[in-house]
């Protein structure tokens, strides 16, 4: 016995003579079904069909999974869960911190001369050079200072900028916040 396609059988079955007695679809529910299966050819009216009545919402994972296509050959490995399902990419790289401690160490200043960059903390225009025009503090990636001397800097700008001699808010320095060549302050107390 030679079976009719499917989308055939589904539509026979959707009548109201060979529906089950008690559970049929209802008179809009078969004429929404010969509506489809009319409307498309029979491969297209059964996939539309089946979509209608599985009740399962589509999610993003069902987005990237791979589409299997009849007649072609699929290798067992490939409907394993990881093949079906890739994982994403990971995320980029974060932005670079700087230079590594071997480039860091033969490029910072303080480092090369064992010097603390705290010892000019009275000096605004020292100070000002690591400072940005927003007036933040530059990162070690435009420094190019060790970690160690880095957080110095730091130290020294926060410093100048509690005792006025440079703006929080710009890379100027404040006006009568200049050192004299003996270390004293003046014209700012």
């Amino acid at each position: 016995m030679v079976r009719p396609p499917l989308s055939i059988r589904l539509l026979h079955t959707s009548l109201a003579h060979r529906a089950p007695t008690g559970a049929g679809p209802s008179t809009s529910a078969r004429d929404s079904l010969a509506s489809v299966l009319s409307s498309a050819s029979a491969d297209e009216a059964t996939r539309r069909l089946f979509d209608s009545m599985t009740s399962r919402v589509r999610t993003e994972a069902d987005e990237k999974r791979k589409a299997f296509r009849a007649g072609s050959y699929a290798p067992p490995h490939s409907l394993t869960s990881s093949s079906l399902y890739p994982e994403p990419r990971p995320y980029a790289k974060a932005p670079l911190l700087g230079p590594s401690k071997k480039i860091a160490t033969k490029i910072d200043p303080f480092h090369l001369s064992q010097t603390s960059p705290l010892e000019y903390d009275l000096n605004p225009h020292f100070a000002l050079q690591f400072v940005n025009p927003m007036g933040k503090i530059k990162s070690r990636a435009e420094t190019g200072l060790t970690w160690k001397n880095q957080r110095k800097i730091g130290k020294l700008v926060r410093r100048s900028r509690a005792m006025g001699l440079i703006s929080r808010w710009s890379n100027q320095p404040v006006q009568g916040g200049v050192a004299t060549s003996d270390g004293r302050i003046i014209g700012r107390y």
